[in-house]
C-alpha cells in the first residue's frame, strides 16, 4: 500500500504526470499490439 501512496506523490509532480502518461501510452499501445497480432492468425 505504501508504494502506491509513494507512486500518487510522484505523480503531483510535472515530470511525475510526464512519467505517467508515456506509461499509459506504452500499455495502451502494447495492449493493442498484442491484440492486431492475434487477429492476424
Amino acid at each position: 500500500m505504501g508504494a502506491i501512496l509513494d507512486l500518487v506523490e510522484k505523480m503531483r509532480s510535472p515530470m511525475g504526470i510526464v512519467v505517467t502518461i508515456a506509461i499509459i501510452a506504452v500499455g495502451v499501445f502494447f495492449i493493442r499490439w498484442v491484440f492486431s497480432d492475434e487477429e492476424k492468425k
